[in-house]
């Protein structure tokens, strides 16, 4: 399920949009500081921001994280300023979207499922991931480790089912993919296939990139996502 955080201080307006948007799985922050916090310890595939929070402004924060280091997580501005101006700002720090409030909420859920959309495709037809020190070239079925500071390579020999797994988990770095879930991306509907098959190639993968920084991270009761180590 698709990770959105909204950030936004109206509670009606919250309740409105979680209402609207519960087929994903929503996080809400009434403050900037709400949303640093839980941006911390969670990775989001798209943030609804609004311009007049209690303890800074939408804007200057969606400049921030367009500035940032590291992979940007699209954003989409909510709020009752309609104002050229605001909307001009926002399309030039980066917004890829700007809703109005009140918002229809049909009109919401349909903006938000298809900027969903359009990253999903987006990441489909890249052909080349990197993930920390792993480079994964989609095309060529290939993946090596990159070593940090230097031009040394060293491929990875994954077989086809194994390469699979590691691409699905590939898709959303730290998120939780439950082995449920793996089993239908990597088998699909081979009823002959278990979950404890989904285990035993963690496992065979697990051991081929244990020189990587990536690691395959077992979530007890949950199931496996990838870490990056410092």
């Amino acid at each position: 399920m698709q990770k959105l955080l909204l950030v936004e201080d109206n509670e009606v307006m919250r309740v409105l949009a979680a209402n609207t948007l519960k087929d994903f799985s929503l996080s809400m922050a009434s403050s900037l500081k709400e949303a640093q916090a839980l941006m911390v310890t969670n990775t989001f595939d798209l943030i609804l921001l609004d311009i007049g929070l209690p303890d800074g402004d939408g804007l200057t924060f969606l400049n921030q994280l367009s500035n940032s280091s590291g992979a940007q997580t699209p954003v989409i501005i909510i709020s009752g300023k309609t104002d050229i101006a605001s909307k001009v700002t926002a399309f030039s720090f980066g917004a890829e979207d700007f809703i109005s409030k009140p918002f229809d909420p049909i009109e919401l859920k349909a903006r938000v499922s298809a900027k969903l959309k359009k990253i999903e495709q987006a990441k489909t037809n890249s052909d080349q991931m990197k993930i920390g020190d792993l480079v994964i070239t989609v095309s060529k079925q290939k993946v090596i480790i990159q070593t940090a500071g230097s031009n040394e390579q060293q491929p990875v020999d994954l077989t086809t089912l194994e390469f699979k797994l590691l691409l699905s988990l590939a898709k959303h770095p730290e998120r939780v993919y439950t082995r449920e879930y793996l089993l239908s991306e990597v088998w699909g509907n081979d009823l002959s296939v278990t979950l404890r098959s989904v285990d035993t190639h963690v496992a065979h993968l697990r051991k081929k990139i244990h020189k990587s920084k990536v690691k395959i991270d077992t979530v007890i009761r949950s199931g496996y996502r990838l870490l990056v180590n410092s």
